[in-house]
């Protein structure tokens, strides 16, 4: 199957296409979150073109993919809805299942991570950083909640999940977050991008049984494995279904005024 992955909502972002899990070809954003209406399309064609000479994609363009897996958020807000537009658009347009991918989860997707449990960390500007949990479990237990599991799990089966929508806290409220939210003397890792300097400032003032991870490059590859993941195991989403995963609302929303 053939996957257009995109991530727009912060100026590291991409465009890749993948056969399964296998990236063949990818585009890296040269500019800034809020230019993506105008670069993300020249992006495409060129990924789709670099996929053709390379590996004998077929010719079609868009109308050979087999799913569209795109970055919902959080970040800006700009770029998240020029993604979300673009990929909502291609889907209705060619008929493609689509999915939307949160940047915490992509983030802890392309760490090699040892915990159990692991804290995503983006700066959100204005003093404030987006923060998300997550637990590492098995693939029986996702798809069977409540059921006993009879066999042991394979490592390679074992994957993160969201314990919570995400948060949006002041630097000194993370702390005390973390000791509410995580388990008594549970070691976890902290994961930042290599790019957002505040986020690893921050992951360096947490105690000592946090380890530290961090993501360099572009998250295209993460959100296209986690698409592929959702897509296999049934969780498809139609064009109308993607919406933005913002966790601070926008300006627009918190000044409106009627």
């Amino acid at each position: 199957m053939l996957i257009l992955a995109f991530d727009t909502t912060s100026e590291a972002g991409g465009v890749g296409i993948f056969r399964g899990s296998r990236c063949l070809a990818e585009v890296v954003s040269d500019g800034p979150a809020n230019r993506y209406s105008l670069s993300l399309f020249d992006m495409v064609d060129r990924v789709i073109d670099e996929a053709k000479t390379r590996h004998g994609v077929p010719g079609r363009g868009l109308a050979d993919l087999g799913l569209i897996a795109v970055a919902s958020g959080p970040g800006s807000f700009t770029g998240i809805r020029v993604g979300l537009a673009a990929a909502q658009g291609w889907a209705k347009a060619f008929g493609l299942p689509a999915r939307g991918v949160s940047v915490l989860a992509a983030l802890v997707e392309a760490a090699p991570i040892r915990t159990e449990w692991a804290a995503a960390i983006l700066d959100a500007r204005r003093g404030e950083f987006f923060v998300g949990l997550f637990q590492r479990v098995g693939a029986a237990l996702v798809a069977a909640p409540g059921q006993p599991q009879e066999l042991p799990v394979k490592e390679e089966d074992r994957f993160f999940v969201p314990a919570g929508e995400g948060w949006l806290l002041k630097p000194a409220e993370l702390v005390p977050f973390l000791a509410r939210h995580l388990p008594e003397e549970t070691g976890a890792t902290c994961v930042a991008r290599g790019h957002d300097r505040a986020a690893l400032a921050l992951c360096g003032t947490l105690p000592s049984s946090f380890s530290r991870q961090v993501v360099q490059g572009t998250l295209v590859e993460p959100v296209a494995r986690l698409g592929f993941r959702e897509y296999r195991a049934g969780k498809p989403q139609a064009a109308s279904d993607l919406d933005a995963y913002y966790i601070r609302r926008p300006d627009a929303e918190l000044y409106w005024k009627e």
